[in-house]
């Protein structure tokens, strides 16, 4: 990059470059939420399609109504996108606020709103405006949380996200040239205080980020860093993949059972990544545990050699049984989710089961957890899995009666024909490793 450059405006001839990723894309969504850097990002995106060849482009804005004011600056990141003959779509947060750890509360439900929107319009992906400061300053964060390999990898420039790639075109960017491509397309942006408010652990980092430069810990510099771990993690990830073929079965219960010998015959660092995607695939939590509890776990497996042996964590139940390791869904204080089921639902239950339901589907009909009650009334000839396992499975009711349990092959005599296909996908979440929170919309 030439010097003028180097806190100038995005140019036009870069443009291909940054967003070759997304050139056989037919319909990608952009997420703007009014923002120097985002506005930067619709410019650049919206630039790009006008040089031919560019797929179509939808803009996706969240309300958080975190503030006075947030409608209105949606409205207004819908009227510049419509200005430039860009579809958008404004998606309000709503609901209970929690009164704590709110800065991650509301990242959760913006991914959520956003993922579930781009799906729905059936875009391949979502865009996003994280640039190399971002880069620098999650992976802080993460170094904080005393963080591994893989949180220190920081973020990705492609990842699959249920049916959605998230794509982050412009990680190599400083925010700088992202506010004078801002500024240079006339466009106003948004300042959120959250972004300086010290209540917020990223405000707090960004403020001390100048003083790290200062001393040479530049943000290009630890973005670097943050890439070589990515590339150290993948390597990780190809290992995990490979025990996991080699020592892990799952069944139609969703459970997955291990062999402790050709687990614990592989490195470190393998093992506890294999289990980490283990404990992601079968249980409920979208990121993965802290490493102390994770530590606590796997040296418990490891130095089991015989007698009973139950654990739980990250909504997993881990149980020792006829000298190897089965791992199945804990019900947990809150239970599991119990939904009415439409007519021609497709969808995932449970992050482990994945719905269909024809046409035929008669009314008042829900899908939920079986249950204590409901597997000692229909759970015979279920063979030897755990009973725990058994009463987290998903089961079909109907006033109040259980009618069938698709995983046991159980059906109630007077309702033989229902047509609804429930499949575990256990051993399909286990080959792709987890880089993202699973948001996939239950049904």
């Amino acid at each position: 990059m030439r010097a003028a450059e180097a806190d100038g405006p995005l140019g036009d001839d870069e443009l291909d470059g940054l967003f070759q990723p997304l050139a056989d894309a037919g319909l990608i969504a952009l997420a703007v939420s009014g923002g120097a850097d985002s506005l930067a990002l619709l410019d650049a995106v919206d630039r790009w399609r006008r040089r031919g060849g560019a797929p179509d482009v939808m803009v996706l804005t969240v309300d958080h109504r975190l503030r006075p004011g947030s409608a209105r600056e949606a409205a207004n990141v819908a009227a510049i996108a419509g200005a430039r003959g860009l579809a958008a779509r404004v998606l309000t947060w709503r609901g209970e606020r929690p009164t704590a750890n709110l800065e991650a509360a509301a990242r959760r439900a913006r991914y959520r709103l956003l993922l579930m929107a781009a799906a729905e319009a059936g875009a391949s992906h979502l865009v996003l405006a994280h640039h190399r400061d971002d880069q620098a300053e999650t992976f802080l964060m993460r170094l904080q949380r005393g963080a591994g390999v893989f949180g220190l990898a920081a973020m990705r420039p492609l990842v699959k996200a249920g049916a959605v790639v998230i794509a982050r075109p412009l990680l190599d960017v400083p925010r700088v040239r992202l506010a004078a491509t801002t500024a240079a397309a006339g466009l106003e942006p948004v300042e959120d205080a959250m972004n300086t408010d010290p209540r917020f652990t990223r405000a707090r980092i960004r403020r001390i980020m100048p003083l790290l430069a200062a001393d040479g810990f530049d943000p290009a510099l630890i973005a670097g860093a943050a890439r070589r771990l990515a590339e150290a993690a993948a390597a990780i990830d190809a290992a995990a993949s490979a025990l996991i073929t080699q020592a892990v079965e799952t069944d139609a219960l969703a459970v997955a059972s291990l062999d402790p010998a050709r687990f614990g015959a592989a490195p470190v660092a393998v093992r506890r990544r294999a289990l980490v995607r283990l404990l992601l695939a079968i249980g409920g939590e979208d990121y993965p545990p802290r490493r102390e509890r994770l530590e606590r776990l796997a040296t418990a497996m490891e130095s089991h050699a015989s007698g009973r042996f139950k654990r739980t964590l990250a909504g997993a139940v881990v149980e020792g049984r006829a000298g190897r390791f089965v791992l199945y869904r804990e019900i947990g204080r809150a239970g599991l989710p119990v939904v009415a089921l439409k007519a021609g639902f497709e969808g995932i239950w449970d992050h482990r089961f994945r719905v269909a339901a024809g046409r035929g589907v008669p009314r008042g009909l829900t899908l939920g957890p079986l249950g204590e009650e409901g597997r000692r009334a229909v759970a015979a000839g279920a063979g030897k899995a755990p009973a725990g396992a058994l009463a987290a499975l998903p089961a079909l009711s109907r006033g109040g009666r259980i009618v069938a349990v698709p995983p046991l092959c159980h059906v109630d005599a007077n309702n033989d024909g229902l047509a609804v296909d429930v499949r575990a996908v256990v051993g399909e979440r286990l080959k792709e490793p987890p880089l993202f929170p699973d948001f996939t919309a239950g049904p």
